[in-house]
């Protein structure tokens, strides 16, 4: 019965959330390819850019993002 909701819950939530789910993932695709081009060309901005995009993973709270859910 828990599992049953637990389902319609995230469904629901994900309803909710896929245009603008749709439009993160078009810009990040985007941010992506863009650095792509760069690896060649210019690897020190490729590099400088994974190292910014560690530290945002280091520093993200999960449970502050599940409070701002609410």
């Amino acid at each position: 019965m828990l599992d049953k909701w637990m389902e319609k819950m995230l469904q629901s939530a994900a309803s909710a959330y896929m245009p603008q789910l749709g439009s993160i993932a078009e810009s990040r695709a985007t941010e992506l390819n863009e650095i792509k081009s760069l690896i060649r060309t210019k690897p020190e901005v490729v590099e400088a850019w994974f190292d910014k995009e560690i530290e945002k993973v280091g520093k993200m709270d999960v449970s502050d993002m599940l409070n701002k859910l609410r």
